[in-house]
């Protein structure tokens, strides 16, 4: 589910995340030529924020550029996650290759350069997660 963000003022200039969850419902308001969108937060609370046309218009580009670049790493949660049983590394015979093997599957060929940068990509990702919190599942 897509979360929006809004910070509203709590008294003395603090200000206080508001953790959209849903759109609950959305209208214009014709006299001032503003929309009103009314959003809400897991726990139901609700917030409404006017817009005018300028500002709409000026939200939708930053919106759709958030959901351009965020799309990428959207897919790669929602493709299913092969976790090999196993792999094995090994030298080709005949060529100088990095051999890459996972499972019974036919291995992979890399160029020495290739294999060191994809074991040095290998140890970043690995050390990120490796004190990282588990993320929650919603």
């Amino acid at each position: 589910m897509a979360r929006l963000k809004s910070f509203y003022s709590v008294g003395g200039g603090m200000t206080q995340t508001f953790a959209a969850q849903s759109i609950v419902s959305t209208r214009g308001e014709s006299p001032s030529d503003r929309l009103a969108i009314t959003i809400a937060d897991a726990q139901g609370r609700e917030k409404t924020v006017t817009l005018s046309a300028e500002m709409a218009s000026a939200l939708a580009h930053v919106l759709s550029e958030f959901a351009r670049s965020s799309d990428a790493r959207a897919a790669s949660s929602v493709l299913p996650t092969k976790k090999p049983a196993g792999f094995a590394i090994g030298a080709g015979r005949y060529e100088p290759i990095v051999l890459v093997r996972f499972e019974d599957d036919v291995p992979y060929g890399l160029a020495a350069e290739e294999a060191l940068r994809l074991g040095h990509a290998l140890i970043a990702e690995a050390e990120q997660l490796f004190d990282a919190a588990v993320p929650l599942r919603q």
